[in-house]
């Protein structure tokens, strides 16, 4: 794992790199606290098991994919107790956001020499639009990345290489050109599986 202060050491040094896609969470901002609210009140309002997905699923899935899973898996699914839970996951995203999540030591800082150096950014995320959106407003990042991708602009999320040759589509940049950025092994292999070069951040 690489600390986010010697990321743009590491870029200016390789030379090699004309785009760096951010994952959000883990990457950009630190959201532990909010998820944990978030889970823990969905959990106990709806009676849910998120225990059949393990803790991997729990912390990797988008939260659609994990919702579906867990009634699935449960036998409880139907469309309107999927788009339920869903509304009540982006209500408590919003009215918390602020007071449980938290940008990255760091990221800002490299963000701003990025942009200095024209290099391309992007942000692919397993969170929904509206999440997305909540972090660029709410940390005024919108005019660092040239292109988004979030789970509803895909047909399958991490660890699918889709979000990722989304990524590149938008950007108009060759895999080899990018280097990602994230925490997770299913953000790695999301990057791998599209020929992306990426590094682990703690």
């Amino acid at each position: 794992m690489t600390d986010i202060r010697g990321i743009a050491a590491f870029l200016e040094k390789s030379g090699k790199y004309r785009g760096v896609f951010f994952d959000m969470d883990g990457v950009v901002i630190d959201s532990g606290r909010l998820w944990g609210h978030i889970i823990g009140g969905i959990e106990s309002k709806f009676a849910l098991d998120l225990s059949v997905i393990g803790d991997s699923g729990k912390n990797s899935l988008s939260s659609e994919d994990a919702v579906r899973l867990v009634l699935e898996r449960t036998g409880r699914f139907s469309p309107a107790l999927y788009a339920e839970i869903l509304k009540e996951i982006e209500a408590v995203y919003s009215e918390s956001f602020s007071s449980l999540a938290a940008m990255k030591d760091g990221i800002r800082e490299l963000l701003s020499a990025l942009k200095e150096r024209k290099v391309t950014m992007a942000l692919v995320s397993n969170s929904s639009a509206r999440q997305v959106r909540t972090v660029l407003g709410h940390f005024a990042l919108g005019d660092f990345f040239s292109a988004t991708v979030s789970s509803d602009d895909v047909s399958e999320g991490k660890p699918s290489p889709e979000p990722y040759l989304k990524a590149l589509e938008l950007t108009g940049l060759d895999a080899g050109e990018v280097l990602a950025l994230e925490d997770s092994d299913e953000g790695e292999r999301s990057a791998a599986s599209a020929a992306v070069d990426c590094m682990r951040i703690n």
